[in-house]
């Protein structure tokens, strides 16, 4: 017979918060904006999925004047780069973003992928021109403003230099740290001061980068966002060590986002392992005072830094038309419930077994209960909601659920403090392995 599951009590306090919630969202690749269903893909990863973070890379690498590295220092000429600016290519970034703006919705531009071989040392690796190099940016950043009209206000200037080709050019942190003050420079003499940097996108979650930046004040003013990256099960030590860093140092004004996450199986065998380590990754940043995250990838699609067909994407790429996946239901269950503005509050368990985490807005008039139980029995919880607004008894609760075999369902709605229960709170059966939402 099948074991009957456990009943475990979930304490929620209203009145004890955290970190304030930025968004979330998607990196995502504008490279296939001409064709008419990518439209239709970022209206549902904005109406449904619940993305209000994009983070777009135009050119997939940083040597767009000069991929073949052959023209030199003269295809950072206005008029090299203006033939380069009005391409289809580009073109086709510009329209994504456009219509980002009009949905209302600011992304940031991002730069990755190899530079002009002419800009490295002579090990072929390491960024060694590093004045040419930001020129290079700046007419990327000054170009999309002021051209384009278009409208954004963070900029990330290097990819994951801490793990060098095919990602971004190989920078030590001392060295990462001169270029971008070098960078904030020279935007600040063009009148762009305003765009602030996101920094330092490490492939690995340490400080190692950080600490560089922290050193320069002036610097640290410039940066809008410290954005990290996580593909791996980190500890939440590892956490606590950035989150408490960055609070601690200059950085302390900076937002702290995790701008790519997700899982680097290319199989396509495993989607639902994939989904799980992603959701609980996700988790893993928001309980380490991460603010805001952003899954890589929008969907499956050839990528030009890697020269290679990805299948990192939340949607699957079928026939003119965008299918999405088990992870894109794993973290509906946080984009679409958890809004920007809310704060994240205090939430115990009795087990380690299930995971929870509790998300309201700063009125106290909404919330959300996201988790995962990791056991391999059902678990009865009942949850007991704490400070909240004196209007909060009254509103009704989904539960929504995604599993092995379930995409995000709703399972049912309850209204919070209903007379006929024996206590004020909520009830709900959280089947083993799943991934849940109580959400007003």
């Amino acid at each position: 017979m099948a074991h009957p599951g456990s009943s475990v009590v979930v304490n929620v306090d209203l009145g004890h918060s955290f970190q304030t919630i930025d968004g979330f969202g998607v990196n995502i690749n504008s490279m296939y904006w001409h064709q008419p269903w990518n439209r239709i893909l970022l209206e549902t990863l904005i109406d449904d999925l619940g993305a209000t973070l994009f983070r777009v890379d135009i050119f997939g690498k940083t040597n767009w004047p000069d991929p073949t590295g052959e023209i030199g220092l003269a295809s950072l000429s206005p008029t090299h780069l203006a033939s380069v600016y009005q391409s289809e290519v580009a073109q086709r970034g510009w329209g994504m973003i456009r219509y980002l703006n009009e949905r209302g919705i600011a992304p940031y531009l991002t730069v990755s992928g190899d530079v002009p071989r002419w800009m490295l040392a002579a090990d072929g690796a390491t960024l060694a021109d590093s004045h040419n190099f930001c020129e290079l940016l700046l007419s990327l950043v000054d170009w999309a403003r002021n051209r384009e009209q278009l409208r954004f206000s963070l900029f990330g200037p290097l990819n994951e230099t801490d793990l060098g080709s095919p990602e971004g050019p190989t920078v030590a942190p001392a060295d990462y740290a001169r270029i971008a003050a070098q960078l904030v420079q020279m935007m600040d003499a063009h009148g762009l001061g305003d765009v602030r940097l996101v920094l330092a996108e490490q492939g690995r979650l340490n400080t190692d980068y950080l600490r560089e930046l922290a050193r320069d004040e002036s610097l640290c003013r410039a940066i809008g966002v410290v954005g990290m990256h996580c593909y791996s099960n980190y500890s939440a030590a590892q956490y606590s060590e950035i989150h408490d860093f960055v609070r601690g140092s200059a950085l302390a004004n900076a937002r702290l986002w995790m701008t790519e996450f997700g899982d680097l199986d290319q199989t396509g065998e495993r989607e639902w392992y994939v989904a799980w380590w992603a959701f609980s990754r996700l988790l893993d940043a928001l309980e380490g005072g991460f603010q805001a995250a952003l899954v890589w990838d929008a969907f499956d699609n050839y990528h030009d830094h890697d020269e290679s067909w990805s299948i990192y994407g939340i949607m699957r790429t079928a026939l003119k038309r965008y299918v999405p996946k088990k992870r894109y239901y794993a973290l509906r269950q946080v984009f679409r419930h958890v809004r920007p503005g809310w704060v994240r509050v205090s939430v115990t368990s009795e087990t380690p077994g299930l995971r929870v985490l509790g998300f309201a807005t700063p009125d106290r008039t909404q919330f959300a209960i996201v988790g995962m139980n990791v056991e391999s029995q059902s678990v009865h919880m009942q949850v007991q909601v704490t400070n909240f607004s004196t209007a909060l008894p009254t509103t009704m609760v989904s539960y929504n659920r995604t599993s092995e075999f379930e995409d995000g369902v709703l399972v049912s709605q309850t209204l919070l403090g209903n007379d006929v229960s024996s206590y004020r709170g909520l009830q709900a059966i959280i089947p083993p392995t799943s991934i849940f939402t109580l959400s007003t």
